[in-house]
């Protein structure tokens, strides 16, 4: 169970010898091994530094048996877990999604974004595509998040989007309001509709656009003109 640094002390085809400070070296072998990523295994060389996991200290040919993978995972639930208590924010990239939101790793561990927590304007992008089609093109896509559930036994990682953006949100949201004037013209996205008008984001903050002024013609709601998600181009008055 301890962690411990180690320095690798020979690399062979089935096993991984490193010195812990211990009077023989210790050892990664077989699945352990195995279970090594492979841009991870390219990377190492005798006499670079490793945080390893004592698997068992001895063991019945007296060996230490170590674990690289083990150790990687423990740092990383320590790291999500400092993020959970600090609330800071994470910036990641989408690796993979299923039916009910997006996956994004944090170092070996792999978080899971419910569609809940996904930004409005993530959302919105898909239009009336499946969930599929929609996750799907966001593979590979920046993402800012912030660790709102952690439980190790369950290995459950959950995190949070729109929580993340909610801060830069009020950061953008003051700065933008001290550099605007009456008279600018701002491009934003429409984030959502109502009867009485659309509401679309600037830099981070909504302002309203009234029926009366969505369009020179008579309408009944925003919805004849604008959809969520859409681009436009905005006058402040």
């Amino acid at each position: 169970g301890e962690i411990r640094t180690g320095v690798i002390a020979g690399i062979g085809a089935n096993e991984i010898l490193v010195s812990i400070g211990t009077k023989s070296e210790g050892v990664i072998s077989g699945r352990e091994k195995e279970l090594i990523p492979q841009e991870d295994l390219k990377e190492f060389e005798v006499g670079q530094e490793i945080p390893v996991y004592v698997v068992d200290p001895e063991d019945q040919n007296g060996n230490v048996v170590l674990s690289y993978v083990r150790a990687a995972e423990e740092r990383d639930w320590l790291m999500v877990e400092s993020l959970l208590a600090s609330g800071e924010t994470y910036e990641g990239k989408i690796i993979g999604y299923n039916k009910g939101g997006l996956i994004v790793p944090l170092g070996s561990l792999r978080g899971f974004v419910p569609a809940s927590q996904v930004s409005v304007l993530r959302r919105a992008e898909g239009g009336n595509e499946s969930p599929e089609q929609r996750w799907g093109k966001m593979i590979n896509d920046p993402i800012m998040v912030r660790v709102i559930e952690v439980d190790r036994e369950r290995r459950r990682l959950i995190l949070s989007e729109r929580s993340a953006l909610q801060e830069t949100r009020e950061t953008l949201k003051d700065r933008l309001l001290d550099e605007l004037h009456e008279g600018a013209v701002r491009t934003g996205r429409v984030t959502s509709l109502a009867d009485f008008g659309a509401f679309v984001n600037i830099d981070g903050a909504d302002g309203l656009v009234h029926l009366s002024e969505i369009s020179w013609e008579r309408i009944q709601h925003p919805n004849e003109v604008l959809k969520v998600g859409q681009e436009v181009q905005v006058k402040v008055i």
